[in-house]
């Protein structure tokens, strides 16, 4: 039998040099600036975008991927909606730079 070695959180820190965190109010201007660096400054007329409409992301899963100095990387949100009769959690926008 061999050991099982602990190394996963030390790659991952090499690899992911970032911090993931709950989203804040100061990360509205990054956020809304990634996400139109990724889908375009259209992004607002999308279909999915109405489905998000009138609503606040779900509590606690908004979610902010930040470096050194607190530069906002990443952005993702779930959301409550309803499909089929049936409560459920919408994932969007996703957003990487």
């Amino acid at each position: 039998m061999t050991a099982k070695r602990n190394t996963a959180a030390a790659l991952i820190r090499r690899a992911a040099p970032f911090a993931i965190r709950a989203e804040r109010a100061s990360d509205v201007v990054a956020r809304e600036a990634l996400l139109d660096a990724c889908f375009g400054e259209n992004r607002q007329a999308r279909t999915c975008q109405r489905l998000r409409d009138g609503r606040a992301p779900a509590q606690g899963l908004s979610l902010a991927a930040v470096r050194q100095g607190d530069r906002l990387v990443g952005t993702v949100r779930l959301w409550h909606v309803s499909a089929g009769g049936r409560s459920a959690l919408m994932l969007g926008p996703l957003a990487v730079d």
